[in-house]
């Protein structure tokens, strides 16, 4: 599959060489005015656009307003000139172009008898009062001089009002609910919503991270939208070799101790080079007209030793081979294309499903790999009209298996409801393949109505893809004790259910959208954004039966006040909707043939010592039919804040942000008279969530030999549905519930599952919800002699994670004998309780020397966590049990647990230290 698609894009680049470059989310906007000395306009001067990397220009005469506006421009830094007989010509060299921006060149050309020429400094669009967007923005320039993870995902924990990297929660959405992409391609994974490609970081020219105020050329998200823009090369050649080290016994050692039994929690030093290769070359195919970038990456790399929950230890040794090829055509000045491949596998994860990281027996070991392919082109025609259009596949295949076969009932997990984990067996065992296709197709107009000009864009965007399952739990079978000794193997037994066989399922699904908006002034100091998104989404399960038919209107609007009149003070306002693409996943629970859902319930009889068959579970086409009618889940936003650029290249911000979202999704389940289950999808009212925050922010680009970005959020996320498919909260409302260990929860143990899965306390704060963050991250370059050195920050506190007290309780069938299924009781509300605060500070150093100029040799060190800063991050167990009269053993281990840190992953990792020789030319 991966060769016919990598010789599909070989032909394309061979045999349409004159097609390559891309849609809005690749270009710009360069756009100003001329006036003369008195503040008068100038119609007729000509502008002249140059790209100071690739050579190409394109020109235009002002209007009779004196404005110029230079559309779907490649990003890049481009020189300025304009002219007009009898006046000065004014130059304005190295304007930046960035992504979805505007850059502003405004000037004032005086009267000159003889030709003379005048050059003034350029800009770089930090304020933009075309765009309101919550933007942060990091090129490869800034982010390479950090000391940070090399790879996006680390990047996106930059932005203000993100909690996490890579599957983060940005304002106050789930880590499912983020939209990534490559280019403009969308590579989320569409089974999960999650990220689902990797990219080698040297490709990387810069990253934009849109949070909030986001206009209706994007949708399918309520949580960040994060777009990756590759490296291209120009009129020169240039490049880069490194060679990355690092070895865990360089790094510190493991000072904390087990808060249960007070033992030293150090590891065993690993003393081993992990060895990284990394090399780049972009340069020109045709000077001034075709260029090429190619990547290459090769990794080994073992991490430092890890720990579960019963301190069994364990390393991880993963293998990347990462490529990137990119050929860019400029077919004439204002028509552009570019192609790409990319290819990002790795093997040999370790990953803990389950999420508490029990023991090895009940990991999963994963193998990864993912491609992508990219046509696009731009074009502009006249003055008034551009057009854009991008055809990307983007594929993904994960192999997931057993890290540690257990002996014990052939490896199959055994979830204990003492301390709520799970042991002895791996959470899948199978194959996934996620493929994405996807084309879009823009047309934008540019017109002056009355003295006001518009800037108006139609789009179409068409998406197909698929999700293709083959996984089981090991042996098919899963234990739920009363308890589990993970050292003895001995478990109280009390239900066992066998899954059916493992078998081939996929299912399908289609996005269609279309979208207009227009930007345009109104007098000198108002613009604004109005616009519409349509999508119509379809999904069908394995069956081809139709699980997804939603139609959906999101409007858009902003609007800026230009205080000063120069489009460097401004005052913003958005308001919109946006709805959330609904998951593969959704149509995959509808499957004729669902993965790890139907089995046969077996309840243990204590007196033959047996299990005995109780009940059927089933939930697929044949028992759980999709809805007839479902909205998929939105967000209402409204947002306010003020902007100030400070010279060209600073500027600060606040901005203020609401959030609540709206039809969220979630199934309800109930027992019928025979046992078996019903179970029903719908928009549940009583599901909410709100986001509230104030921002701050300042950035500086890197200039004058030092870079800064700094952001600060005060936030607060409240509700009472916090997963990314369905909650708890509509299950079993008509049944019982009962606690094995604690009898003062309800009437002796005994509870309705109502007052557990629909109580009061389940609202409040998630996990997630931080109330402070402060980051910061920048550097500083200074000469000392022949040598350049960098020094580089990046540093972060945030608020503790939340927590509450819970406990495990059984749901009771009509015969009053546990059904198989589980619910969380809350014994206060959600959220109450929380860690102290977490900071920490990385710093790197970079020395490097030029050697006949053109080519710069050196080296650079990082330490991470400088301080060595080893606080608890996360609570070892929210598990609890308020039975202090006749405890039973699982009910005092609970206690015993509860907010405690048994082992060291449940702490700040220790200072580690990464060392990188580098050639660039």
């Amino acid at each position: 599959m991966r060769s016919t698609r990598f010789t599909s894009f070989l032909m394309t680049a061979v045999l349409v060489p004159m097609l390559l470059f891309g849609q809005a989310a690749q270009v710009g906007n360069v756009a100003g005015e001329a006036q003369d000395q008195t503040g008068g306009v100038l119609p007729g001067v000509t502008v002249e656009l140059i790209s100071q990397e690739r050579g190409f220009s394109r020109s235009m005469m002002t209007d009779m307003n004196g404005r110029f506006m230079f559309a779907q421009v490649p990003l890049g830094t481009y020189r300025v000139v304009a002219s007009l007989s009898g006046f000065q010509t004014v130059t304005v060299p190295d304007n930046s172009v960035e992504a979805q921006k505007t850059t502003r060149v405004d000037m004032t050309m005086e009267l000159s008898a003889a030709a003379s020429e005048i050059t003034v400094t350029g800009d770089i669009p930090i304020v933009d009062k075309t765009n309101s967007t919550v933007t942060t923005r990091l090129s490869n320039k800034e982010f390479e001089k950090l000391p940070i993870g090399r790879n996006y995902q680390t990047l996106l924990g930059t932005a203000a009002g993100v909690v996490g990297t890579g599957n983060a929660n940005v304002h106050g959405a789930l880590s499912g609910n983020n939209l990534f992409m490559f280019d403009g391609v969308d590579v989320t994974d569409p089974t999960t919503g999650t990220f689902g490609s990797n990219l080698n970081f040297e490709a990387i020219q810069e990253v934009n991270i849109m949070t909030s105020g986001i206009s209706a050329e994007f949708g399918r998200a309520t949580g960040g939208f994060i777009n990756v823009i590759t490296k291209s090369g120009g009129n020169e050649f240039q490049g880069s070799v490194k060679m990355l080290a690092d070895n865990d016994d360089w790094n510190e050692q493991n000072t904390t101790r087990s808060e249960t039994t007070g033992n030293l929690l150090e590891r065993t030093k690993f003393d081993q080079m992990n060895d990284r290769y990394a090399a780049t070359l972009g340069g020109p195919v045709m000077r001034d007209r075709a260029w090429f970038f190619l990547n290459y990456e090769i990794s080994e790399l073992t991490t430092p030793e890890r720990q579960t929950e019963t301190l069994e230890n364990f390393r991880q040794t993963t293998e990347s081979p990462w490529w990137t090829g990119r050929l860019t055509y400029q077919i004439t000045p204002t028509h552009n294309i570019w192609g790409k491949y990319n290819e990002s596998p790795t093997n040999g994860f370790i990953v803990d499903y389950w999420g508490t990281n029990a023991e090895t027996r009940a990991m999963t070991r994963q193998d990864q790999t993912g491609e992508q392919v990219t046509v696009q082109w731009t074009g502009v025609f006249g003055s008034s009209l551009s057009a854009e259009a991008m055809w990307g596949n983007n594929d993904e295949w994960i192999g997931v298996f057993p890290y540690n076969v257990s002996p014990l009932h052939n490896g199959a997990p055994h979830l204990s409801l003492a301390d709520g984990r799970f042991y002895n067996g791996a959470t899948f065992d199978g194959i996934v393949d996620r493929p994405r296709d996807q084309l879009t197709a823009a047309l934008s107009y540019f017109t002056t109505l009355g003295d006001n000009s518009h800037e108006m864009k139609f789009g179409v965007d068409w998406q197909d893809m698929a999700s293709t399952a083959a996984f089981r739990f090991p042996n098919d079978q899963l234990f739920i004790d009363l308890s589990f000794d993970p050292a003895t193997r001995e478990f109280t037994p009390l239900i066992r259910r066998d899954y059916d066989p493992l078998k081939l399922s996929t299912s399908v699904g289609e996005i269609f959208s279309v979208y207009a908006r227009d930007k345009f002034e109104v007098g000198n100091r108002f613009f604004f954004e109005v616009g519409a998104r349509y999508e119509k989404q379809d999904g069908k399960s394995d069956v081809n039966n139709t699980t997804v038919d939603t139609s959906t209107i999101a409007p858009r609007l902003s609007g800026t006040y230009d205080v000063t009149g120069d489009g460097k003070t401004l005052i913003l306002a958005t308001a919109g909707r946006l709805y959330q693409f609904i998951i593969q996943a959704f149509s995959d629970d509808f499957a004729q043939v669902p993965q790890i859902t139907n089995y046969d319930n077996f309840l243990w009889n204590g007196e033959t010592g047996q299990y005995e068959f109780s009940n059927r579970f089933e939930a697929g086409a044949a028992t759980f039919a999709p809805p007839t009618s479902l909205d998929p889940t939105y967000v209402d936003e409204i947002t306010l804040g003020f902007q100030r650029q400070l010279g060209t290249t600073m500027g600060v911000g606040v901005r203020g942000i609401f959030r609540e979202w709206g039809d969220l999704i979630d199934d309800f389940q109930s027992f019928n008279p025979d046992g078996t289950v019903n179970r029903t999808v719908v928009n549940y009212d009583f599901a909410e969530r709100e986001f509230r925050a104030v921002e701050l922010s300042f950035e500086k680009r890197f200039s004058q030999n030092w870079n800064l970005l700094a952001n600060y959020t005060f936030a607060e996320t409240e509700g009472n549905h916090f997963d990314n498919t369905f909650s708890a909260l509509g299950d079993w409302l008509d049944a019982d519930c009962r606690s094995a260990n604690d009898p003062t929860i309800g009437n002796g143990g005994l509870i309705p599952c109502r007052d557990v899965n629909n109580s009061a306390r389940r609202f409040g704060h998630p996990s997630f919800h931080r109330p402070h963050n402060v980051k910061a991250f920048g550097a500083y370059t200074h000469s000392l002699g022949p040598v350049n050195l960098t020094l580089g920050m990046a540093g972060e506190w945030i608020s503790g994670t939340r927590f509450a007290r819970t406990s495990t309780v059984q749901v009771l069938g009509s015969d009053g004998e546990p059904a198989g299924e589980t619910a969380t009781y809350f014994y206060e509300d959600r959220g109450t309780r929380s860690i102290p605060g977490l900071w920490t500070v990385d710093n790197s150093i970079e020395a490097t020397f030029n050697v006949f100029n053109a080519l710069e040799v050196g080296v650079k060190g990082e330490i991470f966590n400088v301080t060595d800063n080893q606080e608890k991050d996360t609570p070892n167990s929210t598990t609890w049990c308020d039975n202090t009269v006749d405890p039973t053993a699982a009910c005092t281990r609970a206690r015993d647990l509860f907010n405690k840190a048994t082992s060291r992953g449940h702490f700040q990792s220790p200072r580690t230290y990464r060392l990188t020789a580098l050639i660039r030319f």
